[in-house]
């Protein structure tokens, strides 16, 4: 399972410049976010919208919406950390991953 979000996370990092880095052990997984000139810059302004964003509850998935509660960590607070139940469903799994995408193109979008 871990693998699995690990590799939806890979492929977040892939398609926006603002997520620097992801790595973790089993199901400890964690998200740098970063500036998009350089993906490398730790940007806790980036996390602090995408904090709103997710709290807002308007995130549509599957024609259902959504809010998303996020956990921030990191020495810069720019780390979302993703620490979920061992008994998570793939299609649980998916949805998050779909969630992250939507508040991820929300924040790199302004």
């Amino acid at each position: 399972k871990g693998a699995y979000l690990l590799d939806g996370l890979e492929d977040l990092k892939r398609r926006y410049r603002i997520v620097g880095d992801v790595d973790g052990l089993g199901m400890a997984l964690r998200m740098e976010i970063c500036e998009p000139h350089d993906s490398f810059t730790p940007s806790k302004a980036i996390v602090d919208r995408m904090v709103d964003e997710g709290l807002k509850g308007n995130i549509e998935v599957d024609g259902s919406k959504y809010g998303l509660v996020l956990d921030i960590g990191g020495y810069h607070k720019n780390v979302v950390t993703l620490a979920p139940n061992l008994h998570i469903t793939k299609h649980e799994m998916d949805l998050s991953l779909k969630l992250l995408d939507r508040v991820l193109h929300r924040v790199s979008k302004t």
